[in-house]
């Protein structure tokens, strides 16, 4: 029986690219204990990848997932860096670049009715904010149904005609090595307009994407202000991008 929970549990973690102990014991009708075990055997195998709470895929490219489906993951995680970005990042009267994504989505909702300016490519951005005192500056292109946002030569001639204060980006992977990753190839050219033509960039993302990796580089680490992340995140993976030069932004629960 322990042979083939560990065997389901490695799969889910391939799978989705990370997974929760309380989730996941909940789901296969065990303890947290007994899935804490499990995922440290896992570990000790190089089969999946330890985090503070449950585990990680050990690399590879990640594929992408519906928007849907990215929208139920971590979200608490999520809604937690969107408060933080509002409250502790962003001034009134600034402007503001979001790209997409779930993790943007709640950014713009922690915004939603400041006075500032949002440049966007994203739908769901520009729902949120649609009939507030924000003003949405949207990027026009093709829209991509995945993602529900805009994409192509239209997308990215737009995108670099905006000189924004700050841009938060959100990806699916990160390391201090190779930098910020996604592995929405046609999305990855507009995150990159939006990050170059902003006075700050930062990567938004929950802490099971750290040390992970995904298809295609957005930018290099460097070319990043820093990382606004979850207190879930293990605090030596957070080192390793400090020492880089990175702003480390941490989000309370």
């Amino acid at each position: 029986m322990r042979e083939l929970r560990l065997r389901r549990l490695q799969e889910t973690v391939l799978r989705h690219g990370s997974v929760e102990v309380d989730a996941i014991a909940q789901e296969l009708d065990v303890s947290r204990e007994t899935i804490r075990r499990d995922l440290s055997a896992l570990a000790s195998q190089g089969l999946v990848r330890r985090t503070r709470g449950g585990a990680t895929a050990p690399g590879g490219s990640l594929t992408e997932l519906d928007l849907s489906v990215r929208g139920t993951e971590h979200h608490a995680a999520k809604v937690a860096i969107a408060r933080y970005v509002g409250a502790c990042l962003v001034e009134d009267g600034t402007s503001v670049a979001l790209d997409t994504g779930t993790t943007a989505k709640e950014i713009a909702h922690a915004l939603r009715g400041r006075k500032i300016t949002v440049v966007t490519p994203s739908l769901p951005v520009i729902n949120e904010l649609a009939g507030t005192d924000t003003t949405v500056l949207v990027v026009g292109g093709v829209l991509r149904s995945r993602s529900l946002g805009t994409v192509g030569p239209i997308a990215e001639q737009t995108a670099r005609q905006f000189q924004c204060d700050l841009a938060f980006i959100s990806a699916p992977a990160i390391t201090p090595e190779v930098g910020l990753m996604d592995t929405d190839l046609d999305g990855v050219a507009v995150k990159q307009c939006l990050l170059e033509r902003a006075a700050r960039g930062y990567a938004v993302l929950d802490h099971t994407k750290l040390g992970r990796t995904a298809f295609t580089t957005v930018c290099p680490a460097h070319a990043l202000t820093g990382i606004v992340t979850d207190d879930a995140a293990d605090p030596a993976d957070l080192h390793d991008y400090r020492e880089i030069g990175l702003e480390i932004h941490v989000a309370p629960g």
